[in-house]
């Protein structure tokens, strides 16, 4: 599989030692999914096509098995993206983590720093994708994931999910129109075409990826987020105090899944770049 360049994670994301210790923490107390046992239920949780830009009249009416109504990819992209979600990183012949986030669950938001780092030092050796699971918990959680979608079909979802994970007091308490159009202007602001992240956003293509990544993480039983998962296993992160030790656990669950880590968590194949 052809190499791509290394991703550098831009220098506005660096965090300071004290903040990295507190991603560490809230990363061990993760958000919990529906119900009080914390247990996930992607069941629950609103589909994203019952959540796109202007269905007024019919939540339901942009049809997620579609794959186009206005998206600028492809069903073969959407495929693709359900398979592997974008990565952080590297993607070549490499293992892979996958991440199973949720853009307005704080610990998500707190620990997006230390995942930074050990996708950084892992560059080259482990491939980290990410994939969506908005919990049932969080009333702005499909959209923010529509989005970063949308801006993934642009090539620009690790920018756009960095802009959500660190302004989420600008966006978690809007709704309506005025969640769409922050999401729009932040499109804008990081340069997207404004055009077609718009018409992505609200397409049945974005809702299908979105929809299908939450079905998988109900098939895996994922107790909340963030949850990383290497070969349908969750990495154990009992240890997990830095980024190096996040690092160090994922390059373990890789090692100890052999040939298995090559797929993608909920996937059926290697990823390639461009995801």
């Amino acid at each position: 599989m052809p190499s791509i360049p290394a991703l550098r994670i831009p220098g506005r994301h660096a965090r300071s030692a004290a903040a990295l210790l507190g991603a560490s923490v809230l990363l061990l107390t993760a958000c919990g999914g529906n119900g009080t046992d914390g247990s996930g239920d992607a069941a629950a949780t609103q589909s994203a096509a019952e959540q796109t830009v202007g269905a007024t009249e019919q939540p339901g009416a942009v049809d997620p098995q579609a794959g186009g109504d206005g998206a600028s990819k492809d069903q073969v992209y959407v495929d693709q993206a359900i398979n592997s979600g974008y990565a952080l990183n590297t993607v070549d012949d490499l293992p892979v983590v996958t991440m199973y986030t949720d853009y307005e669950c704080p610990a998500c938001q707190s620990a997006h720093p230390l995942v930074e780092q050990a996708a950084e030092s892992l560059d080259g050796t482990v491939t980290v994708m990410v994939k969506n699971y908005p919990l049932p918990i969080h009333d702005n959680a499909v959209p923010a994931a529509r989005a970063v979608e949308a801006a993934a079909m642009q090539d620009q979802a690790h920018d756009y999910a960095s802009h959500l994970y660190e302004n989420a007091e600008d966006w978690r308490q809007l709704s309506g129109g005025e969640l769409d159009d922050y999401f729009v202007t932040t499109a804008e602001d990081l340069g997207l075409d404004v055009d077609q992240f718009t018409g992505d956003y609200s397409s049945g293509a974005v809702a299908q990826i979105v929809d299908a990544h939450s079905q998988q993480a109900g098939e895996l039983d994922l107790p909340g987020t963030p949850s990383f998962v290497v070969a349908d296993q969750q990495v154990d992160l009992g240890n997990v105090r830095t980024a190096d030790d996040l690092a160090g656990a994922f390059a373990d669950a890789t090692d100890s899944a052999g040939s298995d880590a090559a797929t993608p968590a909920g996937g059926t194949a290697e990823p390639t770049p461009g995801n």
